[in-house]
């Protein structure tokens, strides 16, 4: 399902997102490749996290939510020693995976 600036998209059934990471994901040079013109459409889930690094260091990229599927946290969590990635930076939320993924990204790319 595409993922939409505004509710008078021409494609119904878009997943209506706030534009500030959508903006930011632009302004930082993210590949805009999707249908529709580059204002219209973010990446889908799968374009995000393919372009995360799936290492940092020892620590894996990792994606879960919480509160019932209400909040959704992109990080990265080292297994052999138990525990997430010192830099705060790189541990984003957001309401929906996609915009999780998307401050992840913009994160590691500062």
């Amino acid at each position: 399902m595409p993922l939409c600036w505004s509710p008078d998209s021409l494609h119904p059934g878009c997943i209506i997102v706030s534009d500030d990471w959508v903006k930011q994901l632009q302004d930082a040079g993210f590949p805009q490749t999707g249908g529709g013109s580059a204002k219209a459409y973010t990446p889908a889930l799968s374009q995000l996290i393919a372009a995360c690094p799936k290492q940092f260091g020892n620590a894996t990229f990792v994606l879960g939510s919480s509160q019932g599927g209400q909040r959704w946290t992109a990080t990265y969590f080292d297994f052999r020693n138990n525990r997430m990635v010192d830099e705060d930076a790189l541990c984003q939320s957001g309401d929906t995976p996609e915009e999780a993924v998307a401050r992840l990204w913009l994160a590691a790319q500062k």
